[in-house]
């Protein structure tokens, strides 16, 4: 590979094929399949995961587990930031910290969140410049985006 094929896209450059066909497994769009994940209580292979079961499966910490169950709850379709913001914090009398101190707990925990469930076949998605984030199931086709 060139050193120009491996630097990040900037907006309007081209992503090679073979690199976006990786970023789309990765994130779960359609192509991943989801391991087994047995029942805690009786052990027994689970079909569809509730929020409980991938949480106590990927040992998702409390915060993250906030995190995902907003996007859950959400059921595939898009869930605002300031929702996710609002789920984070519910616990706090003050709302939370500041917005830029907010978004960035934000993003540093999505990030972690994403490499515990690497490999689940469970995504979460960003849906585009300020419309929010999304659940990725394993199987599911994505939606055709908006030009």
């Amino acid at each position: 590979m060139s050193p120009a094929t491996t630097k990040r896209p900037v907006s309007g450059m081209t992503v090679e094929p073979a690199r976006k066909e990786r970023v789309m497994e990765k994130v779960g769009a359609g192509a991943a399949v989801m391991e087994p994940i047995n029942c805690p209580c009786c052990k027994q292979p689970v079909a569809a995961p509730t929020l409980e079961i991938v949480v106590d499966r990927y040992d998702v910490t409390p915060l993250q587990a906030r995190i995902l169950g907003a996007v859950w709850r959400g059921k595939g379709m898009p869930v605002q930031t300031e929702r996710i913001f609002d789920a984070m914090y519910v616990d706090d009398a003050d709302g939370g910290p500041s917005p830029t101190r907010m978004y960035a707990a934000f993003k540093v925990a999505l990030c972690h969140l994403r490499t515990r469930l690497e490999g689940s076949g469970i995504g979460i998605e960003n849906v585009g410049y300020r419309q929010g984030y999304r659940l990725v199931m394993p199987g599911e086709i994505a939606p055709a985006r908006r030009s």
